[in-house]
C-alpha cells in the first residue's frame, strides 16, 4: 500500500512549478498545541465550523481543557463531574455519546520563510470529526480512533500570527460498536467511549519536501551475532504541485562506534508520497539491544535530512536497536505453540497486559512508573491489547528493555470483520498502518497480533498482512491468540480469567496450567486496604457488596464481582471478619497465587512452557479485579509475590509434584550454587525435614534439582523454606511456603474462565502463629539527583517466634500513606528467630509531598508501628 490510508494529506493552495525551489533553508519546527482550548457540547449550538474557527469567536460558556483530552477528561479537569472513580460516582456521568462535541483553540503559528509548508497532524481522534481551521474545512470525515491525520494547511495558515482551529467530534458507539478503544469486560465504559483528541495535536513547518516514518530494519546472520545488516527507510513527501529533486541524507551512530553515512537523490512528482529506500548497510560486531535481564538494551541513533534547492528541507531522527527476534512452534499436549528467541536465544516472555487510565489520561510520571514497576516485577513484556498510541511509553520500553506486543482488541467491532461496511474496511487498514509504522521502529516490540480472541476473516487477514509486508514489518506477527477459536494460533486462551489455588499453574493436565503459550490468563487482585480506603466508603469496604462489585468486572458479566476468589480465601485461610481481616489475608493469597503462576511458567520454560501474559498488569480505575499493582501504585500482595518468583536466580517449589526447580533467568550460568529444603511445623517451628543438594544453574533454563518427600509429624499447616546459596555462602533466593497436609485439588474444567476447585487447603494454622513484638527495625536515606534511597535493617530478636510476612513501606510522614510510586528489593518478608535482613526502599523525594519519612513496619503476627527514616 504504497498510497498510505493511514494519513490524510490534503493539499490546499501551495503549488511551486519546477525549478522554482527556494534554495534557502526552510524553518524546520513541531509544536504541540496543549493550552487554551475549550470544550462544549454542539447541541444547541447552530454555529457552523466555518463560524466556530474564525478567530476571536466567543467561547463564553465553553468549559476550557487542554490537550490532549478526551470530552470526560475535560469535563472532569473542569469540575463538571467530580470524584468519579469514587463508589459507584460514576453512575451519576450521563451518556455522553449521544451528541457530538467541539473542541476550538487558538495558536500562533511560525513566521513564514521562502519555501515554508505548514503541516497540521492529529495523532489520534475519536471517533470521527470535521475539521476547521480559520474558516477553512480541511476534513468532512476524518474517521477512526487509531488513524493519524494530517493536512498540508500552508494555504489556510496565517504565518506568524493567530490562528483558530475548530474540530467537531462524533464520539464511537457504546458497546465496542466502532473500530475504537474498547474495555470489554474488564472494567465500565468510559461515558463517552473516550471521544475526543486523546492523542498529540501538532502544527510542523518544513520546507518543500518532508520526511515521515524514518525506520530501520535489522537483519542478523543468525546464529551468529558478529554482523548485521541495517537497510533504512524514510518517505519523503512532496508538498508542492510540481515535481521536486530532493537529496535525502541519513547517518547512523552511536557514542564509541564509527558513524554511517547514507545519501540517496529522487526526483519526486507533484505531491507525491514515496518510500526512500537506502541499500543494506553490513556492519561488523554491532552493540545489540538485549531485552531486561538478558543484557543491555543498547541504542543507537539514525538521523535523516532532506534537501531541496541546496537547503534543509526537512529533518527526523530516531533511536533503534540491532536486534532480531524470531519465532518457532513446537507442540505440547498436542496443540501447536509459538516460542521466540531474540538475538539467536531462546526468551520466556513474561509480562502483563497494560491498561491506561479509564479516561485517557497518561504521562510521563505514570509512564515511568509503569516501566519501572514491570522491571521491578522481574517482567519483560508488556500486552497492548487495543491499548495503543502511548508512543512515550514505546520510548521507555526501548530504554529498559522490556519488550512490547501490541495488536488489536477482542470481543468487539474489530473481530466482527464479516459483517464490516466498506469504510469499517478501509478505517481497520488505515488503522493498522498508523500503528505499525508507530511500533515498528522501536526496538521493544517483538510481536504484532492481527486478532485477539477471534482471527480475522480470510480477506480481511490477507489484507493486514500486505500492509505488514509494505512496511517491511520485521517482527513474528500472529493471526490471533486463542487456540480455540484458530488452531494455529500458536497461542492459547484456557483462562483461567478468576483465582485458582496455586497447584492448577503446576498441574499441566488442567487447560489454565503453564504448559504451551498464552497471551493472556489471571485472577481478581483485592488492592491492600489502604487503596480500598481511597476508593470506597468505610460502609462499602464491609461486607462486600454493590460498590465492591462495581469495581471488578464490568456490571452484568461474569467478572462483577469476586466471589471465587473471596470463596478460596475463607476456606483456606479463614473466613474474613471484616475489611482489614479480608485484606490482610487477601495479602497472602494473592502473594502465593501470583508468585504460584510465574513460577510454573519460569520452571517449565523451553520444555513445556514459552511465553506468557497475567491479566493484567494494572488496572484503568481502582479495581478489585485484575492486576498485579493497583491504580495508585501502590504495590501489593500480587506485586512482591511477582517479584519473588521473577527473580534473576530463583528457586521454586511445585505443588502439583513437589519437585525443586532452580530457575536462571540470565545469560550467565551460575555454578557452587546450593540449595537447602526446610519443613517446619506451625505455630512451634520445629523442623520435621530438611535436606541440601549442589547446584548448576546454566544459563537461561531451568533444573530440577530435587524433590521432597512425604513427611511425617507435619502440622496441619506447615511452612516449606526454600533456599539457594553460592559458594561464600551468601543467599541467592530466599522463599517460603505455606502449605497444608491438606491438598488444594481441582474438580474438571467448569466454564472457559474456571476451574472449581474440589477440596482447600487449610492454611488457618498461619492464624495460631504467637504475636511477635521483637522485630526491631533502622531505617536511614541517601538522596541523589532527586531519588532517595533508605536502608532499612529488620532484626528478629525473639529466641522462639517468627515474624510472618512483614511488610515495610516508606509513608509520607508518621501515619501518612506509603510513598508511591516505590520500589523495594524485597518485600513480605519472614525472619526466624535472630534473623536479620537488609531492604533497600527507592522514590522520588518529591513523592513525599514535602513530608518527612517514616518506616512503618505491618506483619501477620507483629504489631504495627513507625519509625522515622533518619
Amino acid at each position: 500500500m504504497r498510497r498510505l490510508l493511514a494519513i490524510l494529506v490534503s493539499t490546499l493552495t501551495l503549488v511551486l512549478a519546477i525549478g522554482v525551489v527556494d534554495a534557502r533553508a526552510a524553518t524546520v519546527t513541531s509544536t504541540e498545541l496543549t493550552s487554551g482550548w475549550a470544550l462544549r457540547s454542539a447541541t444547541g449550538l447552530s454555529d457552523t465550523g466555518a463560524a466556530i474557527s474564525q478567530i476571536g469567536y466567543s467561547t463564553s460558556g465553553w468549559n476550557p481543557v487542554s490537550l490532549p483530552s478526551t470530552v470526560l477528561a475535560g469535563l472532569v479537569a473542569d469540575n463538571v463531574y467530580q470524584n468519579i472513580f469514587f463508589g459507584q460516582n460514576l453512575k451519576n456521568v450521563p451518556d455522553l455519546t449521544g451528541q457530538d462535541w467541539w473542541f476550538r483553540g487558538e495558536f500562533t503559528a511560525a513566521a513564514t520563510s521562502p519555501g515554508q509548508v505548514y503541516w497540521l497532524r492529529f495523532k489520534g481522534i475519536s471517533y470521527r470529526a470535521q475539521i476547521w481551521l480559520n474558516g477553512t474545512q480541511l476534513d468532512a470525515n476524518a474517521v477512526g480512533t487509531m488513524v493519524g491525520h494530517e493536512y498540508n494547511v500552508t494555504g489556510a495558515i496565517h504565518p506568524g500570527a493567530v490562528n483558530a482551529l475548530a474540530i467537531r467530534v462524533t464520539p464511537p458507539a457504546h458497546d465496542c460498536k466502532d473500530l475504537s478503544f474498547c474495555t470489554v469486560d474488564w472494567n465500565p465504559e468510559a461515558p463517552d467511549m473516550n471521544a475526543g483528541l486523546w492523542g498529540k495535536t501538532l502544527v510542523d513547518t518544513t520546507g518543500p519536501v518532508a520526511l515521515r516514518d524514518p525506520y530501520v530494519k535489522t537483519v542478523l546472520p543468525l546464529p551468529a551475532t558478529n554482523a548485521a545488516d541495517l537497510t533504512v527507510y524514510v518517505d519523503a513527501v512532496n508538498a508542492t504541485a510540481a515535481p521536486v529533486t530532493t537529496t535525502v541524507n541519513a547517518t547512523i551512530s552511536k557514542a564509541g562506534q564509527p558513524s554511517i553515512p547514507l545519501s540517496q537523490t529522487v526526483t519526486l512528482n507533484a505531491n507525491e508520497r514515496r518510500e526512500v529506500a537506502f541499500a543494506p548497510v553490513h556492519v561488523t560486531n554491532p552493540v545489540l539491544w538485549w531485552p531486561y535481564q538478558f543484557g543491555s538494551p543498547e541504542l543507537y541513533q539514525l538521523s535523516v535530512s532532506a534537501t531541496a534547492g541546496g537547503a534543509t528541507s526537512d529533518t527526523k531522527g530516531i533511536d533503534f536497536g540491532i536486534r532480531q527476534f524470531t519465532d518457532y512452534r513446537t507442540t505440547v499436549n498436542g496443540t501447536s505453540f509459538a516460542g521466540y528467541k531474540v538475538n539467536g536465544q531462546n526468551i520466556m516472555f513474561r509480562g502483563g497486559g497494560y491498561m491506561w487510565d479509564m479516561l485517557q489520561r497518561w504521562d510521563t510520571k505514570t509512564n515511568a512508573a509503569h516501566i519501572k514497576y514491570v522491571k521491578d516485577m522481574g517482567l519483560n513484556t508488556i500486552r497492548l491489547e487495543g491499548t495503543l498510541g502511548n508512543e512515550e511509553l514505546y520510548d521507555m520500553a526501548d530504554k529498559a528493555g522490556i519488550m512490547v506486543m501490541p495488536g488489536f482488541v477482542c470481543c468487539s467491532a474489530w473481530e466482527n470483520d464479516s459483517g464490516w461496511s466498506a469504510e469499517q474496511a478501509q478505517v481497520a487498514l488505515a488503522s493498522l498502518d498508523t500503528q505499525m509504522r508507530a511500533t515498528r521502529a522501536h526496538a521493544s516490540t517483538f510481536l504484532w497480533t492481527y486478532g485477539s480472541d477471534q482471527p480475522p476473516t480470510a480477506a480481511h487477514l490477507t489484507a493486514y498482512k500486505n500492509v505488514a509486508t509494505a512496511l517491511h514489518w520485521q517482527n513474528p506477527t500472529l493471526d490471533n491468540v486463542a487456540t480455540w477459536s484458530n488452531a494455529n494460533a500458536g497461542m492459547k486462551m484456557d483462562g483461567p480469567y478468576v483465582w485458582e489455588p496455586p497447584v492448577l499453574w503446576w498441574d499441566t493436565t488442567k487447560a489454565g496450567s503453564a504448559f504451551g503459550t498464552t497471551g493472556e490468563e489471571g485472577t481478581e487482585s483485592p488492592p491492600p486496604l489502604e487503596s480500598v480506603q481511597r476508593f470506597l466508603a468505610p460502609a462499602d469496604q464491609w461486607p462486600l457488596g454493590t460498590a465492591w462489585n462495581y469495581h471488578a468486572g464490568k456490571a452484568g458479566s461474569v467478572f462483577d464481582n469476586t466471589a471465587p476468589f473471596t470463596a478460596g480465601l475463607n476456606s483456606r485461610y479463614g473466613t474474613a471478619t471484616g475489611a482489614a481481616d479480608y485484606s490482610r489475608k487477601a495479602e497472602l493469597q494473592n502473594y502465593e497465587n501470583t508468585r504460584a503462576f510465574f513460577e510454573a511458567w519460569n520452571s517449565h520454560e523451553y520444555t513445556q512452557s514459552f511465553g506468557t501474559i497475567f491479566w493484567m498488569l494494572n488496572s484503568a480505575w481502582p479495581s478489585v479485579h485484575w492486576n498485579l499493582y493497583d491504580y495508585y501504585f501502590k504495590p501489593g500482595g500480587g506485586y512482591f509475590g511477582s517479584k519473588k518468583a521473577n527473580e534473576p536466580v530463583h528457586i521454586a517449589y511445585d505443588y502439583a509434584t513437589k519437585k525443586v526447580f532452580v530457575v536462571n533467568s540470565t545469560l550467565t550460568a551460575r555454578s557452587g550454587l546450593t540449595a537447602t529444603a526446610t519443613l517446619y511445623n506451625i505455630p512451634d517451628l520445629a523442623q520435621k525435614y530438611t535436606t541440601s543438594v549442589p547446584v548448576t544453574a546454566a544459563a537461561n533454563s531451568s533444573t530440577q534439582v530435587l524433590t521432597i518427600p512425604t513427611v511425617t509429624g507435619l502440622s496441619s499447616t506447615y511452612f516449606i523454606r526454600l533456599q539457594v546459596k553460592d559458594a561464600s555462602g551468601a543467599t541467592v533466593s530466599n522463599n517460603l511456603y505455606w502449605y497444608s497436609t491438606t491438598a488444594d485439588t481441582l474438580g474438571n474444567k467448569s466454564n472457559w474462565y474456571r476451574t472449581t476447585p474440589k477440596n482447600s487447603a487449610n492454611l488457618t494454622g498461619l492464624n495460631s502463629l504467637p504475636s511477635n513484638p521483637n522485630l526491631n527495625a533502622t531505617a536511614s536515606r541517601a538522596t541523589s539527583g532527586g531519588q532517595e534511597t533508605v536502608t532499612i535493617t529488620l532484626t528478629n530478636t525473639s529466641a522462639t517466634n517468627l515474624a510472618f510476612f512483614v511488610r515495610p513501606e516508606i509513608t509520607t510522614g508518621n501515619g501518612g500513606t506509603e510513598v508511591v510510586p516505590v520500589t523495594y528489593t524485597d518485600n513480605y518478608v519472614s525472619l526466624w528467630p535472630g534473623e536479620s535482613t537488609t531492604v533497600t526502599a527507592a522514590y522520588q523525594t518529591a513523592d513525599l509531598g514535602g513530608q518527612a519519612p517514616y518506616l512503618r513496619l505491618r506483619g501477620y503476627n507483629i504489631p504495627t508501628s513507625s519509625v522515622p527514616v533518619s
